[in-house]
């Protein structure tokens, strides 16, 4: 992350039971992407819409709208380009 500090930081998901509740310093409660069934029926466009007038489509949305999702459909589009990594 880049931080500058004398300190040890911890970013956990889910178990923070073992942590002692006086050293938390923020807790941020996330919830799960829910796609309504329009964008469940988009998604099914990507292979069709992906080259259109030399322009390509990425991002988490192609998922499940998590960073690995990103990543994934970056990757795919690379390869649309003969990159692979």
């Amino acid at each position: 992350e880049g931080l500058t500090s004398e300190e040890t930081y911890c970013v956990t998901l889910n178990h923070d039971a073992s942590i002692d509740p006086d050293r938390i310093i923020r807790k941020i409660q996330y919830a799960h992407p829910v796609f309504s069934a329009g964008a469940i029926e988009a998604k099914k466009q990507q292979a069709r819409i992906n080259g259109i007038q030399r322009t390509w489509f990425c991002g988490a949305y192609w998922g499940n709208g998590f960073h690995e999702d990103g990543v994934k459909s970056a990757l795919a589009v690379t390869e649309q380009f003969g990159i692979g990594l």
